[in-house]
C-alpha cells in the first residue's frame, strides 16, 4: 500500500499526507505504530478535568471514554509501556459509581446500558490480563473477594445490574435488555443489540474466568433470546434492535449492520467456546467471522480483506461513534483469534491487511488518523473515534503473543 495520497478536495491539508509505515509481521515496527497512534489518542485526554474523560464534541459521548481507556489497557499489556497506567487507574477509578458498577451518578442523564458495558469491558481486560489493580476499597455489602472494587468484582455488579434489567425487562418480548434502563429516556423501548451483546459477552466473560454456571447459563439464555427475537439472523447477520413500543412486542427488527454489534456477539461465542470447548460455539463463531468478513471487509476489489463501516463510510456519513466501531472489531476479533485456534488464520490475515490501512491513514499533527483505510494514506476525516480504531487495528496484530488471558485458578 502506498504512504501517501493526494488530498485534492482538501485544501486545508498539506497536498501530500505522508503516513505510518508498518510492517505486520515486524513486532517492533507494529508496536512503534501503536504507541505513536496511542499517544494521538492521548492528546484528547481532558487534563483538565477531574472526571477521567477524553475531549469529544457535543452530543456527549461518555461510553467513548471508556472504550478509550480499555484501549490503554490493551496497549499496556500488549507493550509493556507503562506511560499511562497511572491515568488508566485515575479514571477507572473516577468512574466506578456508588455501586462499584460504572454507573456513577454524574452519567446519569447519558448513561444506557449500552454506555455502561463499554466501561465494563475495562474491567474484564483489566481482570483477563492481571492489569495492575485499583487501591483496595472495601464494603460490608460486597461478596466478592476482599475488595469491592477489584476488577473482578465490579465486572460482577454490572452484571447483576443487567440481571435485575433484563427481569423487569421481561414483560415483554420474552427477555432481552432494553438500550436504556431510565424509563423516562429516550430509547426506553429498544432492545438493541449492542447491549445485549454486551450482556452476553459479560456473563460469557466471567464464565470462562471464574467457571461459575450461573454466568453460563447467562450467557446462553442472552444468546437464545438474541436468536429468538431476530436480532441474530439466520446466517449470522447481527441487526441493530427491535422494540416493544406501542405493544410492538419485538415483532419487527431494524436490520440496519454495524461492526461493533457483530463484534460484541463474536467475543461472547469466543469465549463461550474457550469455556465449554463445545463445538457448537466453535461453529457459530466461525459463522460470525464470515459474516463479519462479507459484510464489513473489502469495500472496494483492490482493498481486499481491509475493514469499514460499510452503512456509512464510503459517503463520509460517520458520526462520532460510528467512526469507532470498526475499533470493537479488530480489538475482539484479535482475541478471538486467542481463543478459537480453528478461526486463527483467517482473522489475523485480516486483521493484518486492515492494521497496515489504519497505519497508513495516520498523519498529521500528532499522527492524526483517518477514517478510510483503503485510500492509501490520511483521508483528512479527524475524531476521537478514528484514533481509536487505527489504535484497536494496530493492537490487533500484537495479541497471539500477548499475554494468556487468564482464569482463575
Amino acid at each position: 500500500m502506498s504512504c501517501s495520497i493526494q488530498l485534492t478536495v482538501l485544501a486545508v491539508f498539506a497536498a501530500t499526507a505522508l503516513c505510518l509505515n508498518l510492517d505486520s509481521s515486524n513486532q517492533t515496527s507494529i508496536k512503534q505504530a501503536a504507541a505513536t497512534i496511542a499517544g494521538g489518542l492521548y492528546t484528547y485526554h481532558n487534563t483538565s478535568s477531574t472526571a477521567g474523560l477524553f475531549n469529544q464534541p457535543e452530543p456527549w459521548f461518555w461510553w467513548l471514554s471508556g472504550a478509550g481507556w480499555t484501549a490503554l489497557i490493551d496497549y499496556t499489556v500488549y507493550t509493556n509501556d507503562t506511560t499511562y497506567v497511572s491515568d488508566i487507574h485515575s479514571a477507572l477509578s473516577q468512574n466506578l459509581g456508588a455501586n462499584y458498577d460504572f454507573a456513577p451518578a454524574e452519567q446519569s442523564g447519558w448513561e444506557a446500558n449500552d454506555d455502561q458495558v463499554y466501561w465494563v469491558y475495562s474491567a474484564l481486560t483489566a481482570m483477563e490480563y492481571g492489569f495492575p489493580a485499583l487501591s483496595c476499597e472495601t464494603s460490608p455489602n460486597n461478596n466478592i473477594g476482599n475488595c469491592t472494587n477489584s476488577w473482578q468484582a465490579v465486572a460482577v455488579h454490572a452484571f447483576e445490574d443487567f440481571v435485575t434489567r433484563w427481569n423487569i425487562d421481561s414483560q415483554t418480548c420474552g427477555g432481552g435488555l432494553k438500550w436504556q434502563y431510565d424509563p423516562t429516556a429516550n430509547g426506553w423501548t429498544y432492545k438493541n443489540a449492542v447491549s445485549n451483546g454486551g450482556f452476553f459477552q459479560t456473563a460469557a466473560r466471567l464464565a470462562r474466568y471464574t467457571g461459575n454456571q450461573t454466568y453460563t447459563d447467562w450467557a446462553t439464555k442472552v444468546w437464545d433470546w438474541s436468536i429468538t427475537a431476530g436480532l441474530v439472523g439466520s446466517e449470522y447477520h447481527v441487526f441493530d434492535g427491535t422494540s416493544d413500543g406501542d405493544g410492538a412486542n419485538c415483532s419487527s427488527v431494524d436490520h440496519d449492520e454495524w461492526s461493533y454489534n457483530i463484534a460484541s456477539y463474536l467475543h461472547g461465542a469466543a469465549h463461550m467456546y474457550a469455556h465449554t470447548n463445545d463445538s457448537m460455539w466453535e461453529t457459530i463463531v466461525a459463522s460470525l467471522i464470515d459474516t463479519a468478513n462479507a459484510t464489513f471487509f473489502t469495500p472496494y476489489s483492490n482493498a481486499t480483506g481491509i475493514m469499514y463501516e460499510q452503512m456509512c463510510e464510503k459517503q463520509a456519513l460517520c458520526s462520532t461513534d460510528q467512526s469507532s466501531f470498526k475499533g470493537s472489531l479488530a480489538n475482539w476479533m484479535g482475541k478471538t483469534a486467542v481463543l478459537v485456534p480453528s478461526v486463527s488464520q483467517r482473522i489475523m490475515t485480516l486483521l493484518e491487511a486492515s492494521a497496515r490501512g489504519a497505519a497508513a491513514s495516520c498523519s498529521g499533527d500528532n499522527s492524526t488518523c483517518g477514517t478510510k483505510w483503503y485510500v492509501g494514506g490520511f483521508d483528512g476525516q479527524v475524531g476521537f473515534g478514528q484514533e481509536l480504531s487505527a489504535l484497536d487495528a494496530v493492537l490487533s496484530v500484537l495479541v497471539t503473543d500477548a499475554p494468556k488471558l487468564a482464569v482463575l485458578a
